[in-house]
C-alpha cells in the first residue's frame, strides 16, 4: 500500500537569492518537522538550496523532486544522488505560457489549450536523452562525466 502524502509546510521564494532562501526554508522545515521525508523544489536554483540544506543536516535519505532540468539537478540525477524524481520542462516555456494566458485575460478572450512539453519523467537511465529533448542539444560534458562517476 502506498504511503499517504501530507503537506506539512510550504514556502514561497521572493528572490533574488532563490537558492539561499530555499536553503533557509528547508532548514526551518527540517527543524520543525524532524520526520520530514520529502521536499519538492519548484525549479533548479531553489533545488540547489534544498540539496545544500539536506546535505548539511545529514538527511541524505530524504526524497527530493523538482520540475526543472537544470545542470546541477541533472548531475544529481545522473549520480543517483538526492534528486529522486523530476518531470522536465523546457526553460522559460512555463513563463511564456503564463504570459500568453495573461494576455488573453487582458483582452477578455478565452485562452487556447496549450501543452508545452508532454510529461517527461527523468531518471539516471534516461537523463542524457531527457537533456536532449528539453534543451535540443547535446548534454553538457559535466553531465556526461557524472554518469561514469
Amino acid at each position: 500500500k502506498a504511503k499517504e502524502i501530507h503537506i506539512v509546510a510550504e514556502h514561497g521564494l521572493h528572490g533574488p537569492d532563490f537558492s539561499g532562501e530555499a536553503e533557509a526554508a528547508t532548514n526551518a522545515m527540517l527543524a520543525e518537522h524532524p520526520d520530514l521525508i520529502g521536499i519538492w523544489a519548484v525549479w533548479d536554483i531553489p533545488a540547489i538550496g534544498v540539496m545544500n540544506a539536506i546535505r548539511h543536516a545529514g538527511r541524505t535519505e530524504m526524497i527530493m523532486t523538482t520540475c526543472d532540468l537544470g545542470l546541477k539537478v541533472a548531475i544529481e540525477i545522473a549520480r543517483d544522488g538526492l534528486v529522486t524524481g523530476l518531470s522536465a520542462q523546457r526553460p522559460f516555456d512555463q513563463g511564456a505560457t503564463e504570459a500568453l494566458l495573461a494576455g488573453y485575460g487582458l483582452i477578455d478572450k478565452p485562452a487556447p489549450a496549450h501543452v508545452v512539453i508532454s510529461v517527461l519523467p527523468v531518471t539516471s537511465e534516461n537523463v542524457l536523452d531527457a537533456w536532449k529533448a528539453v534543451y535540443r542539444q547535446d548534454p553538457a560534458p559535466e553531465l556526461v562525466a557524472a554518469l561514469s562517476q
